[in-house]
């Protein structure tokens, strides 16, 4: 049968006993919430007929409306109109290519779910091609690297961090570091990143300075992140998520970088002992990698700037220097 044809077949009724829901060859359908669907289903009914292939033994696979039979079996229908191909009408990339243009044509397909269709374009379609053009049409990046690492998330990624994945509880850049760490690892980091809801910058941070600090000190991963500071943080209920977070890489990294902690601590106290008031502030930069230290004052006019220029040069400035060098 020609594919431009298939609009025109006449949908039949089919049993949905008779139907595998299970994820089959063409589903590309990952993370998804069924409540609208079967909403839409309890209100007008089925209005896109499924499409099926019926095999030489009688087994039935989806082609297109995975998430539709899983809505139907969901509301106990007992059977639905379905379009039906016999195994010899289609080829089964023909079968996938079908799925994948439905699917974008009403909806935008997550970063698992690209995974999913990635990996079932490989055994048929050449690699250049599906750098060339499936993934520029999927919204990808042309290149052999980014084809990779989504084949890799679908194929070696837990059910767990790939739901992360698809709900945007975890950023992809963060699960492809974590492609390089252990499954239970895996899950351990997962754990912490989804009860804290930790932003992509805390994730990144928190994957970095675990496998560091693993192997500086030897300790698995799930052993380093049972330590009792870490859960007393994470059960602290006199803090919320965000600021649970930033307490979580505060330790981490004080952990890691010991003696940039320890300076910094220093630092803050020096500046502490200065009645510097709101409007200005000190600051060094980053792991105080340069010699310089920030000044900043915040002022109306340039009477208000002089005031403030002058009372902070009657405090005790000579008392500021490098943190790690002892007071002459």
């Amino acid at each position: 049968m020609d594919i431009d044809n298939i609009s025109e077949l006449i949908p039949q009724p089919v049993p949905l006993r008779d139907i595998d829901d299970s994820p089959g060859p063409c589903c590309m359908s990952f993370g998804f919430d069924l409540n609208p669907l079967i909403q839409s289903i309890e209100k007008v009914g089925l209005i896109n007929p499924p499409l099926l292939k019926r095999d030489n033994q009688g087994s039935i696979t989806i082609i297109i409306g995975y998430r539709r039979i899983k809505a139907l079996k969901s509301l106990k229908a007992d059977g639905a109109g379905c379009r039906i191909l016999s195994g010899d009408d289609i080829l089964p990339v023909e079968c996938l290519l079908l799925n994948l243009y439905d699917n974008l044509a009403v909806r935008k397909l997550n970063d698992v779910e690209k995974g999913m269709v990635l990996a079932r374009l490989i055994p048929w379609i050449k690699t250049l091609e599906i750098v060339e053009h499936y993934m520029p049409f999927l919204g990808l990046p042309s290149n052999r690297a980014t084809l990779s690492s989504y084949l890799k998330i679908e194929e070696e990624m837990e059910v767990r961090v790939r739901e992360s994945i698809a709900c945007g509880q975890l950023s992809l850049r963060n699960a492809i570091m974590l492609l390089d760490i252990d499954s239970i690892s895996r899950s351990s980091i997962i754990d912490l990143i989804s009860n804290l809801k930790l932003t992509v910058n805390q994730q990144r941070q928190l994957i970095e300075y675990t496998v560091d600090l693993s192997h500086i000190q030897g300790r698995p991963i799930p052993d380093f992140l049972d330590d009792q500071s870490i859960k007393e943080i994470n059960s602290d209920t006199r803090m919320n998520n965000p600021q649970k977070g930033r307490a979580l890489i505060r330790y981490l990294r004080m952990k890691r970088y010991p003696s940039v902690s320890k300076a910094e601590r220093k630092f803050k106290k020096m500046i502490s002992r200065l009645n510097l008031g709101k409007t200005v502030k000190i600051d060094h930069s980053p792991s105080f990698e340069s010699p310089y230290y920030r000044l900043e004052v915040l002022f109306k006019d340039g009477q208000s700037l002089r005031e403030k220029l002058e009372n902070f040069m009657r405090e005790d400035i000579d008392s500021l220097r490098d943190p790690w060098k002892k007071k002459k």
